[in-house]
């Protein structure tokens, strides 16, 4: 709020209790509180301004201190006067207790009309409100009488009454703020964890793979005092990874190189780090050559591999990537990142050289291993169908599109990723470019809109989304496809029961898709009977799916039943050793 000092114009308004006043000049605001007509606790404006303190308002800053040593100053002599008063007073005085609780009779002619404001001072510029009718201000007729105020047994009744009540008051308030203190100690013996603990939590969390976790203890333990150059060691793969700490972490590990003493695996795990932080910060010659000195102490090591094709990748050598990958996929066929990073290649290596044999090699790859892991499932699916589209393949393109919606979206985020490899080319902001090349190609049918609106969703693109499903729902409103990607939608936005009608509507009962999704809002609504029946559904079809595992291990855990609940975190665990939320569930069940 700024204004003219010496400003003459009438702009200033003033807030005082339930009135509003002015308008003002500056000088008669200031006026108005230096003549006590107004306090420094009520509220001006200008007109193009909002509502502030007086005491708040910089414009008032002087008078607003004077006012204030002036209550300070009339305080201490009151004070004074007061002691004096009470100093003076001797045995013999006899002082009149006035009693709180005997009832003010009310003047028989009491004029609730506020006193008149003059005008030529304040102007009461309040929207006027009817005032009420004599009859509503006026005592009642056959008003019940409560005794004289000299009636000894009324007023010992009265103060009887009053004791019982403020005992009451008293023990309420005492039991309140005992379970208050007895909550906050509670909750403070959990948040008071020494450095230590917290740091053998954050190695522990590190080992078990929930690396985000790892970070929040390690960052608290540094809060409290500075980790020694070992525990900083163990933990600067996270930072770098996590944190993107990359400058300090790769600092920390540079000093451990030159230690003696390390082991092999410590030498290699500290240049895999140092090449992942030299990634990260787009330094690919760097990385390339620390990748190299890892490799000179184990040759075979899958990461440094990887890292290495992801830097030819990177650099646009999508041929040479294109045969490093698959050199890693043929050894290590569980290497998801391996076959992704080979899919990427693959599809920029064919535009340009139109090899339709990696693209069916590839193709084929891709199925067989999304029978195996959901992690980067639809990311795969949709390296399908974008090679069927480079292919020309029409069919193959729409097959490939109703198989990339029968999935579980956002899964990625539920799998941790490799700490000593530079997984972010995975991610969708790189991905989306394809949805958008295919939707452009392709005659967009309604399905291959619904693709397109998952696309745009998981890169936050919600609005986006929303239109083009619109348009899908409108040309094929049964289409059972389309009404659960429209379903998923719903559950990011947290429309949660107008999802749950679309999944139990008939069009969807054949799609595997329709109770994972259930399920998952189950769990959010904490709805145990709702997720038990769907992931018992999804079971039934695939006994090692770890999403239905980890949703039947909530469910007995809700239940009290640990036992079981374990044992299907276990179940789990061993179809898909990374699965985030089974790994969180079995870290609860065994340490908690």
């Amino acid at each position: 709020m700024t204004a003219d000092v010496g400003s003459t114009e009438k702009n200033w308004l003033v807030k005082s209790s339930t009135r509003i006043l002015g308008p003002f000049t500056l000088a008669e605001v200031t006026e108005h509180l230096r003549t006590k007509q107004i306090s420094i606790i009520d509220e001006v404006r200008l007109p193009e301004g909002r509502w502030s303190y007086i005491r708040e308002n910089k414009l008032f800053m002087d008078i607003v201190k004077n006012i204030r040593e002036e209550q300070d100053s009339h305080s201490e002599q009151t004070m004074t006067q007061s002691i004096a008063q009470h100093t003076a007073i001797t045995r013999t005085d006899v002082i009149h207790m006035t009693d709180d609780l005997t009832p003010t009779p009310v003047p028989p002619n009491l004029d609730l009309t506020p006193p008149p404001v003059q005008r030529d001072t304040m102007k009461d510029v309040t929207p006027m409100v009817e005032p009420l009718s004599t009859r509503s201000v006026a005592a009642p007729a056959a008003a019940k009488s409560y005794g004289a105020t000299g009636d000894t047994r009324l007023q010992g009744k009265l103060r009887q009454k009053s004791n019982v009540l403020r005992w009451s008051m008293i023990v309420a308030a005492i039991a309140v703020a005992g379970v208050v203190i007895f909550g906050l100690s509670q909750k403070d013996k959990k948040k008071s964890m020494g450095y230590d603990e917290l740091m053998n939590q954050a190695i522990r969390y590190k080992t078990l793979g929930l690396y985000e976790k790892s970070l929040q203890a390690y960052l608290k333990a540094t809060k409290l005092k500075e980790p020694d150059a070992e525990s900083q060691v163990q933990m600067a793969s996270v930072l770098i990874s996590e944190d993107r700490q990359s400058l300090m972490g790769r600092r920390i590990l540079e000093r451990a190189l030159v230690q003696e003493g390390r082991s092999r695996a410590e030498i290699v795990d500290a240049y895999l780090g140092i090449a992942v932080s030299y990634m990260m910060d787009g330094d690919l010659k760097q990385a390339e050559d620390t990748l190299q000195k890892a490799i000179g102490h184990e040759p075979f090591n899958v990461s440094a591999l990887l890292n290495l094709a992801i830097i030819q990748q990177k650099k646009g050598n999508y041929g040479e990537a294109m045969r490093d990958f698959d050199a890693i996929y043929r050894k290590n066929p569980q290497s998801v990142l391996a076959l992704f990073g080979r899919a990427l290649s693959t599809v920029e290596y064919a535009k340009a050289n139109s090899d339709s044999n990696a693209l069916q090699s590839l193709i084929r790859d891709i199925k067989a291993n999304v029978q195996k892991t959901g992690y980067l499932r639809q990311e795969l699916l949709l390296f399908v169908v974008y090679a069927q589209s480079i292919l020309g393949d029409v069919d193959g393109v729409n097959q490939s599109v109703v198989q990339f919606l029968n999935q579980m979206p956002g899964q990625a985020r539920n799998y941790t990723h490799p700490l000593h490899v530079e997984w972010r080319f995975t991610q969708w902001d790189y991905l989306e470019k394809y949805c958008a090349e295919v939707y452009q190609k392709q005659n967009p049918h309604p399905e291959l809109k619904a693709l397109r609106a998952v696309c745009l969703m998981e890169v936050n693109r919600d609005s986006d989304a929303a239109k083009l499903l619109q348009e899908a729902l409108a040309e094929a409103p049964k289409d059972p496809y389309v009404l659960a990607t429209q379903a998923s939608y719903l559950a990011k936005i947290g429309r949660l029961p107008e999802a749950t009608t679309i999944l139990k509507m008939p069009e969807l009962q054949t799609l595997s898709v329709k109770n994972l999704l259930l399920g998952d809002i189950c769990i959010n609504t904490q709805d145990i009977t709702c997720a038990q029946n769907a992931y018992t559904q999804v079971y039934n079809q695939d006994p090692k799916n770890a999403v239905a595992l980890y949703g039947l291990a909530w469910v007995v855990m809700r239940n009290n039943d640990r036992t079981k609940a374990y044992d299907y975190v276990r179940a789990g665990l061993q179809s898909e050793p990374n699965f985030l939320p089974l790994l969180e569930l079995r870290d609860q069940l065994e340490y908690e």
